[in-house]
């Protein structure tokens, strides 16, 4: 049986931040909440073994919340920035909270549906120059992590 891999670059880090700014003490909802986001694997799951395809997942990236809390500020003022901040508890960290909790949702997607996942955030955790496999957006993967996930992806289909 041929593999496909399913991959997805977004994440539930795509928040309106303007509007967050804005009003910082808001109910604020991502591009694509965790339900939605579990959802579209198993469709894609289901419509990959349709056509007769084995699907292999891919785990998400690792981020450097620091740039990329810089990334989604840029061109803000300091009130506002102090706003997202306020809005995210205090903590530029649960930037990277909210990217663990999506990728642990795709790896339980990937035991339910009994599908293989090839890990890319634990090659990206265990490079102690991680910052130099991300662009500088904190979330873009340079052309090192591109070749990293490339490898990661080559090595995990040999070993599905």
């Amino acid at each position: 049986m041929d593999n496909i891999i399913i991959i997805r670059a977004e994440s539930g880090l795509q928040y309106d931040w303007s509007a967050i700014a804005a009003n910082p003490g808001g109910q604020f909802s991502p591009k694509m909440d965790i339900t939605a986001y579990k959802a579209y694997y198993v469709n894609q799951i289901a419509q990959a073994r349709a056509k007769g395809l084995e699907p292999v997942l891919v785990s998400l990236p690792i981020i450097d919340e620091n740039r990329y809390f810089a990334h989604i500020t840029r061109g803000m003022s300091m009130h506002e920035r102090s706003n997202i901040l306020y809005w995210l508890g205090g903590k530029i960290e649960r930037l990277r909270n909210i990217q663990e909790l999506y990728n642990i949702a795709l790896f339980r997607v990937a035991a339910q549906q009994c599908v293989h996942i090839v890990d890319i955030t634990s090659p990206m955790l265990s490079d102690a120059h991680y910052d130099t496999l991300l662009e500088q957006d904190g979330m873009t993967l340079s052309a090192s992590g591109e070749a990293l996930l490339t490898s990661s992806i080559r090595f995990g289909l040999l070993a599905s």
